[in-house]
Formats: structure tokens, sequence, C-alpha cells
């Protein structure tokens, strides 16, 4: 500031400028986008066409999401800059004319940096808020319904969090090295909250767990989007002045927030890319995913990749149904599914939970079935009670996918063992037929897929396990390509059955005609 102020009674307008251009970057960095802005409309209020001022205000536009806006700066710093200057500020316009689409239509292309094997820098993302608002919730509380109904594989939100503790833990670590994680990303968050009103602003629309229904404020969608029409272009204050700065830096509330709103790049409900495997400890705080709630039967995943969230449907969904994905292993019992969700605080109450704990011709055998889980033994007469008594009682086939979810371990066990398999013969189901239908039901993992590969395998070609390895490796780089690839034409699913469910599975965004096309072409031929 004071070279700043010493330059200004110079009466040097470039150097002004330059010194201001720098500052503003300085700040920007910081996370302090008001000032920096106020030293870019300095700079450029003593020269117009100052190319760096141009170029850094920008930037920071670019930063809040203003694309449009930030656009007109880089046409303005390539008119004025001419040479390679020029050349890099048209390749800005160009960025943000692509960050511009995603924020409006939630497409995204990570193909070339995902097939390249995520090397280099990770590709600009936007924020971006799909057909869905936030609504109160028949289970309690708040929760994100679809406004509109919804393919399986649409793209329901991204993103940008506010901020991301990440670390790599050892397989020996104890708390200590976790809650370095965990305070370095409570000191980002807190540093953030207090350079931005408006992300203070927005912290405060989430719950601390102890409010009572009555005082939970369902918000508006615009205070979500990048740019609201009330926004102040600055610094963001004007649409939560009412708040006052006392109540928007209130740190104790801050803290009760990120106990029960942060979410776990590993979640099983989740994928990361980009990190080559080498970061496996990552906490972040991700605004409007942060109001969807757990159910045990999700209709929705999402991918991570740098610090976006992008979430997107896993199945149908239609309008008016309430979003949600789960918080934990729902692979497991009814017993076990119970307590992580007391862990988290509340009753998982979906449907599944329901139909498990309240079946009268059910219960006996899901608590028999549930301790022999517990005390090991032959999984395969564990497996076959629960096909016949599911038989005799006439379960319909997705409460039959809920119980095969249950007792996945179980099915698995299973079907890993040449033994028990050439024990139980035909009283077992086909293992894709199992897989499939618990990958329709509640979603699955990669011992789904390798299920839902390895009992197709006479169809496939697979002779033994190796190749079945070989082709879930291969199956990981499609599910990597087509989530990355931005393809809506729709091809028949008819000569496909065997393989409809594993786009349930995929890591994708969900583009059906790429996927089942490397399906058929891979696996059907």
């Amino acid at each position: 500031s004071r070279i700043i102020d010493a330059v200004a009674s110079s009466d040097d307008r470039r150097v002004l400028c330059s010194a201001l251009a720098h500052r503003a970057d300085a700040r920007a960095r910081l996370g302090d986008a008001a000032c920096a802005l106020a030293d870019c409309d300095a700079a450029l209020a003593a020269d117009p066409g100052h190319p760096g001022a141009l170029l850094s205000k920008g930037a920071i536009l670019r930063g809040l999401g203003r694309y449009a806006l930030a656009a007109d700066c880089f046409r303005a710093a390539a008119l004025a800059a001419g040479g390679t200057g020029a050349d890099e500020a048209r390749e800005l316009v160009e960025q943000c004319r692509r960050l511009e689409a995603q924020a409006r239509s939630g497409a995204v292309d990570l193909s070339e940096w995902v097939l390249a094997g995520f090397a280099g820098k990770c590709p600009d993302l936007a924020e971006y808020v799909g057909p869905v608002e936030v609504r109160r919730s028949a289970h309690g509380g708040r929760g994100v319904f679809a406004v509109k109904s919804v393919e399986a594989g649409a793209t329901l939100m991204m993103a940008k969090a506010v901020a991301i503790g990440r670390g790599v833990l050892q397989d020996t670590a104890d708390g200590g090295e976790m809650m370095v994680v965990w305070k370095d990303f409570v000191d980002k968050v807190l540093n953030a909250a207090e350079k931005c009103l408006r992300t203070a602003a927005l912290i405060h629309t989430l719950s601390t767990g102890e409010e009572q229904e009555d005082e939970l404020v369902v918000p508006e969608m615009d205070v979500f989007r990048q740019e609201p029409e009330d926004l102040s272009l600055s610094d963001g204050t004007n649409m939560v002045r009412e708040k006052g700065t006392q109540e928007v830096l209130d740190v104790d509330r801050i803290l009760k927030v990120l106990d029960v709103n942060c979410l776990t790049e590993d979640a099983p409900a989740a994928d990361v890319l980009g990190n080559n495997g080498v970061v496996n400890c990552g906490v972040g705080l991700w605004i409007l995913p942060s109001f969807i709630n757990h159910s045990c039967h999700p209709n929705a995943r999402r991918t991570h990749v740098a610090d976006h969230a992008i979430v997107h449907a896993c199945r149908d969904i239609k309008a008016g149904e309430e979003i949600t994905f789960p918080y934990f292993d729902v692979l497991v019992p009814v017993s076990k599914r119970r307590e992580a969700s007391r862990a988290w605080g509340f009753e998982c109450k979906c449907d599944r939970c329901r139909f498990e704990s309240e079946d009268s011709t059910l219960k006996q055998e899901i608590l028999k079935s549930e301790n022999d889980l517990v005390n090991g033994g032959d999984m395969g007469a564990l497996v076959v009670r629960l096909e016949e008594k599911m038989r005799k009682s006439m379960v319909k086939e997705r409460r039959k996918a809920f119980l095969r979810a249950s007792f996945w371990s179980a099915y698995s066990a299973l079907y890993d063992s040449d033994k028990l398999v050439r024990k139980w013969g035909r009283r077992v189901p086909n293992e894709a037929i199992v897989a499939e239908s618990i990958a329709d039901a509640v979603g699955g993992n990669e011992s789904v897929l390798r299920a839902m590969l390895r009992g197709s395998r006479d169809a496939n070609g697979c002779v033994n396990r190796l190749e079945v390895e070989d082709k879930v490796e291969f199956m990981q780089q499609i599910f990597r390509f087509v989530q990355c690839n931005n393809c809506n034409n729709r091809v028949s699913n008819n000569q496909r059955s065997s393989m409809r469910a594993l786009f349930s599975c995929s890591l994708g965004l969900g583009f059906r005609s790429l996927f089942l096309t490397a399906i058929g072409t891979c696996f059907l031929v």
C-alpha cells in the first residue's frame, strides 16, 4: 500500500496501474475478491485499457462465476495487448465461453484429461444448479427435490467446495493425523467466511443439527446460483447485509455446521477422479450437496473432480422425488445400517429400511440370516434359505433386491467359492441376475460390477477369473470414458439386457448410448 501511495503521488499512471493490478492478483490469491476487484477498478479508472488490470479483473470475475463479464474483460485485454498477449487473452475468452455453457447446461467433457491418465492441470469446471430445489422433507428437516423428471445419468448439480482438507494417511495412522487434516480444513473454511460475507451467509443456510423443525428456513435457490440479479458485483454482500457482520462471522455456529454437513471424498456413493491414488483422506464443505439427505435406497451419486462435486442421477427420478445418496455402506443388513445412521445422528426411514424392519413375514428370517452372517459358516446355506423364503413369501422383485443387497457379503462369498457353487448348484440364482437387481435397486460397487461380469461369463466368453480381472480393469477405463463424454443419443437396450444394470454401477455421468455401445463392443461380441 505504501508503494502504491508513493506511485500515486508521482502521477505515473502506467506504473500505478501495474502496481494496483499486481496487488489485485495477490489479494485474489488470499481470497479477498472484494478488495482485489476494487484495485482493478481503481487501475481501470486511471487507464481503461490497461491489459494487466483487465486480465486481473477477468480472472477474479471468472473465479466468482461471472463468466460473461470475465469474457468482456479478456476481450478488452486482447484488443489492448496485441501479439502473444492477445492470443492468451482470446484463449481465456474461449474458456469463459465453455464455463458459461457448463453453468447453463451442466454438460461436462473431461474426456481428454481422463484418457491422458489425468496428466496435466485439471480442467476448469463451472458451478451448475440443475432442475432441483430445497424443500422440507417428509422424513424431517430439509432436502433436495427434483422439480421435473430426470433420466439416469443427468447432472443434478456441480458445486465448488468452500474448502477442502486433504492428506495421505498411513494404514497404521492414529487419530492425530486425521485431526491435522481436519484442523487445516476448518482453518480454510473460517478464512473463506471471513473474506466473503456471501460465503459466510451460505454456510449459515446449513443446519447445526440443534435447531427445531420450525426454525429451519428453506432457502431460495437463487442464493446457490452464481449470478443472482440482486448480488453486488464487488463483494457479494448486498444479499446478506441484513444478517449483520457479527452473526455472519459466528465461529461457534460455523464449527457446528461443519460437524454435521461435511462430506468425505471416499464415501460409498462417491468417486474421485485425478488424485492418482495418492490422497486417501479428503473432507470438504459443498453447500448445496450438503442439503442432500441419506437413503439406503438412493437415486444419486457424486463424483469429485479437484474442488468440485458433481452430483448425478444413478436412476430415473420423477418430478417431486427427493434426491438422496448414501452416507455410509448400504450393502449390509438393516441392523448395521441402523447403527451407522445413529452414529450420524438420525434414524433412516427410507422404504427399504421400513420393509426390512417391519415385515412380519420375513422378520425372523432376516434376524436369523444376520446372526448366521456374524457367526460365519456356510454362506451357501444362508443364501439358499433366504431365496426360498422370499420365493414362498412371494416377495416382489424390488424387495428381493433390497434383501440381496443387505446380505451381499454372503452372496459374494458364495460366488467367490467354486466349492460352494458346485455344492449348491442350481439352488442359487445366477450371479449376474443377483448383482443386476442390487445395482438397479440400491446402486453398487466394484464387487457388484465384478459379479455381473463374472456371472455373465458365458455370454462374454470369459472362461476363467483372470479374464474377468482383465475385463473389470478395462471396464473401469470405459466407465471413466463414459463419465467424461457428452453424448445423449439413445440406442436400443433389447440385445444388451444382461448389461443394463452396469449403468447404475458406473462412475459415469451416464451418457447411455456411448456406455451401451462400449459394453456391446467389448463384452457382447
